[in-house]
């Protein structure tokens, strides 16, 4: 069974790997392994808590129980019958069991995914143990046969619901981006806190919110009340209520407004500001309910981080059209010394902004295969005809 130190993969928005593993450097986790989706590390129990507690760039930490033989479902069964699972779960305690294949190998992943539940069961039935219950939404522990070509393994979640819900927002707000593809940007770009930050069409203020959690040293889970690792047999609660209650301890007091947010929708701001206040931020963003039209930076230079509408608040094709067109005139003439990033999930659009670009991310938005867009604006900009 599983002991320290423990096998680690954290996942992560893919084209944001090496931010991630940037992020681990600076939360001190030394050796770390890029791949595809995610770093793996080894780590403590210690580093259990800080990653999931401080991570913003991160979705899941995953910690790997054992190697699967995939040569069929019976080898799959016996990979991970052969645990020592009464050291891992408690009479009471419930779980679920997925199954992911990076490879076409079976062609029923949820019928691999219940020869692993039959098995963990299985193993209780025939120690004549108290066997657990399946809880295929909240399952105190959560399993994922993760079948790949060279390295098929069995994994536990140590999260619990993905990180990217970090709590602060009460009220449901369709937004075509999370708060970890948010703070995966604003760590992308290397925003250095000392530039203005503004995002014109900013929704419910999920970049500047996260901004703001960044600028002030605001832990990402720090409004979360749940975590998988609790249920981890090393979990000791006094430890991990102290590191917690260190780590908060600094955060900051920051006085000057940095980060300004505007939108046409002033229900999309109001909803904004009490999100912001829940996150402990309100004080650090300045909201302005303004149409792009009439939006000025008030600034000399700054960042520019913004989610343009593509499709999903606006209906027409010309609306957008015009949208984008009418956004590059006002990035050309009153942004200049700003470098502007857009996140757009309709690349068509993009070629109506008409500014030369240095940045084209692929991002994956939902379903949609989008694009971060940089633009650095400098006198004499010319728009494309």
């Amino acid at each position: 069974m599983i002991e320290s130190p423990y096998n680690l993969f954290l996942t992560c928005i893919q084209g944001f790997e090496t931010t991630c593993s940037q992020e681990l450097k600076s939360i001190g986790i030394s050796h770390r392994k890029i791949t595809k989706g995610g770093v793996s590390f080894f780590g403590t129990m210690e580093d259990i808590y800080k990653v999931n507690y401080l991570s913003r760039t991160g979705m899941i930490l995953w910690v790997e129980i054992c190697s699967i033989n995939i040569k069929n479902e019976h080898t799959i069964y016996n990979s991970v019958y052969k645990n020592d699972w009464e050291k891992l779960f408690k009479t009471n305690y419930t779980f679920s069991f997925k199954c992911i294949q990076k490879i076409k190998k079976f062609k029923n992943t949820h019928y691999i995914a219940l020869k692993g539940k039959d098995a963990i069961v299985d193993y209780f039935t025939k120690k004549k143990l108290v066997r657990p219950s399946v809880n295929t939404k909240s399952g105190d522990l959560n399993f994922l046969i993760l079948i790949d070509k060279t390295n098929s393994k069995l994994l536990m979640n140590t999260s619990g619901y993905p990180l990217y819900k970090r709590n602060y927002k009460s009220i449901a707000y369709s937004a075509p981006i999370n708060e970890v593809l948010a703070s995966s940007i604003i760590k992308f770009i290397e925003w250095n806190k000392q530039d203005k930050l503004f995002d014109p069409f900013c929704g419910s203020g999920t970049i500047a919110i996260e901004a703001a959690q960044i600028l002030k040293n605001i832990p990402a889970g720090k409004f979360r009340k749940n975590w998988a690792f609790y249920h981890l047999p090393e979990f000791d609660k006094l430890y991990w209520e102290n590191f917690r209650d260190e780590t908060n301890a600094k955060i900051k007091i920051v006085n000057e407004i940095f980060i300004h947010a505007s939108d046409i929708n002033n229900n999309s701001i109001q909803i904004a500001k009490i999100h912001a206040k829940k996150a402990n931020v309100e004080q650090n963003i300045k909201f302005r309910n303004t149409d792009i039209k009439n939006w000025f930076p008030f600034s000399e230079k700054g960042k520019i981080v913004t989610n343009p509408p593509y499709g999903i608040r606006l209906n027409t094709t010309n609306e957008l059209k015009y949208l984008y067109s009418k956004f590059g005139d006002i990035l050309k003439n009153r942004c200049e010394n700003f470098v502007a990033y857009l996140i757009c999930g309709n690349r068509d659009l993009i070629k109506k902004i008409g500014l030369q670009t240095f940045l084209k991310l692929p991002l994956r938005i939902g379903n949609l295969d989008g694009r971060l867009i940089g633009y650095k604006i400098y006198k004499g900009s010319k728009k494309k005809v």
